[in-house]
């Protein structure tokens, strides 16, 4: 049972057909032979010779008599019941090769439902419950490897994904909550600059209580307020719309892509009074890779260790099958406790940081997570912040 449990559904159904097919040709055999044994003991009982001739031996010679044949009504009469059992007999013998062979088909069809549909169908309804009801902590546990066996796998494989996607989704939505909630709390200052002013003007125009000088520096504040609510919706709108990005992805060669990133890291250095030191050792391999979203993290993150650093930045490019990874540390002050936690939400900055908006780091993560890959923050004991990002790539072909 065991072994026909594990066959295709094609060879389990003919290999049940098969049985099914020996067991009904055996018992109508068996029951055609024992019909007619039952029929033909009731007709040899009246069976007589007619003008018969008796052989037997005398002296030698055989002679040969023809006896008085005893051809009465009464030795030919069958009975009623005798007449019943026969016409019994010869209906039964067509009958039961057809009822055996139908009874056949209805084992056949029992069988295979009971042995190989009843448990995967079963699951499968209960998992399409499950879903149906917004129901997605289950499991369907059918191991087999015939055809039902790979459609409650792709169904299982499908159920993960969904689960996946929701907790996406629901930490997009817990994403998108603190965004709101940082962009309700960081537009308050500039709102309340320009609703400020802007009730001050309106109460005192017209009194003589403005100078020209202070009307201008009342102007200076509201057009610094308002320039910060468009560089907030900026801000925003980019977030969104790397959100919503899809990485393009290309052939990339390890070692071109050292040089470039190595040319890019040098400009930088020259625009900075801070020193930027790169160590970089990739092999000689072709990988699928998203230079774009590779050079936006690393300017991110270099960008943000300037703002903290004292002199100087140590950029370290490895490869490690199948991640890329980039680590920057800094000479700063390292990370708070609240930073290491935190530092990769959006809108996240320490107090004494108003010159930007602290999407930065959150920007690192969101792309390296679009690549398969992860962030993580630490700090080094004597030195300072260091990043981690590792990009996951797939290998093409080595050189």
């Amino acid at each position: 049972m065991g072994k026909l449990k594990s066959m295709s559904l094609k060879k389990s159904f003919c290999l049940i057909v098969f049985i099914a097919a020996v067991i009904v040709i055996v018992l109508s055999a068996v029951a055609v032979k024992i019909c007619s044994r039952k029929h033909d003991e009731i007709t040899l009982s009246h069976a007589f010779i007619a003008n018969g001739t008796l052989i037997y031996p005398d002296n030698g010679r055989y002679i040969m008599e023809t006896p008085t044949n005893d051809t009465s009504d009464e030795y030919m009469k069958y009975t009623d019941n005798e007449l019943l059992i026969c016409r019994t007999m010869e209906i039964l013998i067509v009958l039961l090769p057809v009822l055996f062979s139908v009874l056949g088909i209805g084992f056949s069809a029992i069988s295979f439902y009971h042995i190989k549909l009843k448990k995967p169908l079963k699951a499968l309804q209960q998992g399409i419950d499950h879903i149906s009801n917004n129901d997605l902590d289950f499991t369907i546990d059918y191991q087999k490897h015939d055809e039902l066996g790979k459609l409650c796998s792709a169904f299982e494989f499908m159920r993960r994904e969904l689960v996946k996607n929701n907790r996406y989704m629901w930490n997009l939505v817990d994403e998108r909550r603190k965004i709101n909630a940082s962009i309700s709390h960081d537009l308050r200052t500039p709102i309340t600059v320009i609703k400020g002013y802007s009730e001050y003007l309106d109460k005192n125009a017209g009194k003589g209580t403005l100078t020209e000088d202070g009307t201008r520096e009342i102007a200076v504040y509201i057009h610094q307020a308002a320039s910060r609510l468009e560089e907030y919706a900026d801000s925003v709108h980019e977030i969104q719309a790397l959100e919503d990005m899809r990485l393009e992805y290309q052939e990339v060669s390890l070692s071109d892509f050292e040089e470039e990133i190595v040319s890019q890291l040098s400009i930088i250095d020259k625009q900075t009074t801070k020193k930027i030191c790169v160590s970089s050792e990739l092999p000689q391999q072709t990988v699928l890779l998203s230079t774009a979203a590779v050079f936006r993290i690393t300017e991110n993150i270099i960008s943000n260790a300037l703002r903290y650093c004292k002199e100087k930045i140590e950029v370290d490019i490895s490869f490690l099958q199948p991640f890329l990874i980039v680590m920057i540390t800094d000479d700063g002050r390292g990370f708070s406790q609240k930073a290491l936690a935190e530092a990769t939400n959006y809108f996240y900055k320490e107090k004494s940081s108003k010159a930007h908006f602290g999407i930065g780091l959150s920007i690192c993560k969101m792309l390296s997570e679009k690549h398969g890959g992860f962030i993580q923050l630490d700090n080094v004991p004597g030195k300072g912040a260091r990043v981690t990002v590792k990009i996951k790539t797939e290998n093409l072909s080595a050189l």
